[in-house]
């Protein structure tokens, strides 16, 4: 190739790039912390129907949290404010009421103004059916929301972690944990381990373990009964003759989901301590390792008896989500 072909060749390829934005593009980190959503909507809609979908659907009462606290704080936004700094909110639903839409749409767009942002953009003919797909769709927008969320976590704690990772040995199987900045091992054992952070008012705690049986399915009841077992034999009161368990007078709320190729069973609920005054909220998943047939199952709990729980459950949540195999 002659030096005049190299160059032109040089100079298509500059103009190219500079034409293609992918290739320049720098994002803004996220603002806002864990957990909110900014909604932005006209303010007669956020007072009326849509508006209440969106906090009833989007953001109710959690489940398995000894006081109420909502899944997610909601902020409302006039569409004429949504300037500045608002753009590069972390989760963002943007409303849109156009009389040409045929059928309400609900599309999810992620890093549109900043990095690992979630924009979530609901289109429809009127309030009505705004609303209407609200309501339907609410439990989709929701966990898509703390999908992101949980994405965030675990990428913050993972980095915090480093190098740093708990190891548990199971037979001829191996899992890891990160552990992030400020978490403890409180035991590694064959089959079992468990780490926390614990500061002055809160404790969080993840427990990995790996069932002594081989299993061709888990629900919820199998479920139950492991992160019962575990909890009672491994998490004692602060007198040692107490011990916890999960709290029977309010239910448990349980579901199963598919996730990378993997059949997930995950209960949330309320802990206690049998003979004592301790309690709090607890996740429990456990899935099948094809390659042994065993039941893995992670439990992680919190308590903060003078704190609200709903974003240390949700830490604890994303670390919990990170246990993954390790590959020799």
């Amino acid at each position: 190739m002659s030096k005049a072909s190299v160059f032109l060749f040089l100079m298509v390829a500059f103009i190219a790039s500079c034409g293609d934005s992918s290739l320049t593009r720098t994002l803004p980190n996220v603002t806002g912390t864990t957990g909110e959503v900014l909604v932005v909507m006209d303010k007669y809609m956020w007072d009326g129907s849509p508006g209440r979908a969106i906090r009833e659907q989007v953001s109710p009462l959690l489940i398995g949290l000894p006081q109420p606290e909502p899944a997610f704080t909601i902020l409302p936004v006039n569409p004429s404010g949504f300037r500045d700094i608002y753009v590069s909110h972390r989760n963002i639903i943007q409303v849109t009421i156009d009389p040409g839409i045929q059928k309400p749409v609900v599309t999810y767009t992620r890093n549109k103004w900043a990095e690992t942002q979630l924009v979530v953009s609901i289109a429809a003919a009127d309030t009505a059916s705004l609303a209407a797909v609200v309501r339907e769709k609410g439990d989709a927008i929701r966990r898509s929301i703390n999908d992101a969320e949980r994405e965030r976590l675990t990428a913050w704690l993972t980095n915090s972690a480093g190098k740093e990772k708990s190891i548990l040995n199971a037979g001829e199987a191996r899992w890891e944990l990160a552990m992030p900045a400020g978490w403890k091992p409180d035991f590694n054992r064959e089959g079992i381990m468990m780490i926390s952070l614990e500061t002055p008012s809160t404790t969080q705690t993840v427990m990995v373990s790996v069932a002594d049986r081989t299993t061709a399915r888990i629900g919820c009841l199998e479920l139950a009964d492991l992160t019962q077992k575990r909890m009672s034999d491994e998490v004692k009161g602060p007198d040692g003759g107490s011990f916890m368990v999960i709290e029977q007078k309010i239910p448990v709320s349980c579901r199963s989901f598919r996730r990378y190729d993997t059949d997930y069973i995950e209960m949330r609920g309320l802990w206690t301590l049998e003979g004592g005054f301790m309690g709090g909220p607890f996740i429990s998943y456990a899935f099948i390792d094809p390659a042994t047939t065993r039941a893995v199952v992670v439990t992680g709990f919190v308590y903060a008896p003078k704190e609200e729980k709903r974003e240390l459950l949700r830490q604890v949540e994303a670390l919990m989500y990170a246990v993954k195999k390790r590959q020799e």
